[in-house]
């Protein structure tokens, strides 16, 4: 697989609020004013961050007023990159306060994405409590004040990574040592990559940045976690050492692929739970978010991840969720059950 942008796109990510814009079609029917892309060259199918992120869009869209509380959706097939996608809205519920909303996602009379959203209205109280009190910003989130200064990637047509040396090498944590695999935090910092822009002309598109980055480095990152060697060709009994399949490699472009070498990887679902009702309290352009995260279970070919996104206050803005398919590829150590 070809880790370059794709071969019929330019390298320039072009206007992201252009780019992700639907037009309404009829009450419950928008299309997407342009096909999604890829990732990179050779992947299966559409990014599913981006997917994710005009779907919460065309939710936005049929609910004026309202902000989103929740997100929940699942991938049922890969999106093409060719066409459009076409959305269906069912409206399951408006008050004055919350509203719901259905979505189907089409393509060529298939449905590939599913997701159900809550809204509501700014100031409506529909939970309770300091999700900071419960989880604080990681101690990186202090130690990195200026994350602009860290290892930096920009891939997935929008998508900006940095990360840290603790990210590159788990022998920089000996706390972790001591700790499940399961208990490890590892910390990210994500944001949207505009040229010539500094912020959203319509502070909405914060919210669906964020929906585009939530994507771009759960899942892939297992092997992290697990405190796996980044080249699974060293001490493999099937397979020789290969010096190219090195994931530090990979980590120079993109961690949207960083698995490839360890595992075969496919979201199933992906989770949002925003903690605020203010499109500008993080400017997705301008700022980067914090993002620390666990995965929580590994177990028969299945992952659960759970993570959290910070502003540059280190307010807790919102909360994502995934679950997806892992399968080790032969040799690979997968000792480190979670």
């Amino acid at each position: 697989m070809s880790l370059a942008p794709p071969s019929n796109l330019d390298n320039e990510p072009g206007d992201f609020e252009e780019e992700f814009r639907v037009i309404k079609v009829n009450h419950n029917t928008w299309v997407g004013a342009h096909p999604l892309r890829l990732p990179i060259a050779g992947a299966r199918g559409v990014y599913g961050g981006h997917t994710c992120a005009q779907t919460l869009l065309v939710a936005m869209e049929s609910a004026p007023g309202f902000i989103p509380h929740a997100f929940h959706s699942h991938f049922i097939r890969a999106g093409s990159n060719k066409i459009p996608y076409t959305f269906k809205v069912t409206k399951l519920h408006d008050g004055k306060t919350f509203c719901m909303r259905e979505i189907k996602v089409i393509q060529k009379d298939v449905i590939i994405y599913t997701a159900l959203c809550s809204l509501k209205k700014k100031g409506a109280k529909v939970t309770s409590g300091d999700l900071n009190i419960m989880h604080p910003p990681p101690h990186l989130f202090k130690k990195y004040p200026d994350p602009s200064k860290l290892r930096k990637i920009t891939h997935t047509d929008f998508v900006r990574n940095a990360f840290s040396p603790e990210f590159v090498d788990y022998n920089l944590t000996p706390e972790e040592d001591n700790l499940r695999a399961a208990e490890r935090w590892i910390t990210v910092w994500s944001g949207l990559q505009q040229p010539s822009k500094d912020e959203m002309r319509d502070p909405k598109y914060n919210y669906v940045g964020l929906a585009d980055i939530s994507d771009s480095a759960l899942l892939t990152t297992l092997a992290r976690v697990l405190h796996l060697h980044w080249n699974p060709t060293v001490d493999n009994p099937y397979e020789s050492f290969d010096e190219d399949k090195d994931a530090r490699n990979i980590m120079n472009v993109t961690l949207n692929a960083l698995h490839i070498f360890h595992y075969n990887a496919m979201s199933l679902d992906h989770h949002l739970y925003f903690h605020g009702d203010d499109f500008k309290a993080f400017n997705i352009v301008k700022d980067w978010l914090t993002l620390t995260y666990q995965f929580k279970v590994l177990r028969n070919n299945r992952a659960l991840v759970r993570g959290y996104f910070y502003n540059k206050e280190g307010d807790c803005v919102a909360t994502v969720i995934q679950e997806g398919l892992t399968y080790m590829r032969p040799g690979v150590p997968n000792k480190h059950r979670i």
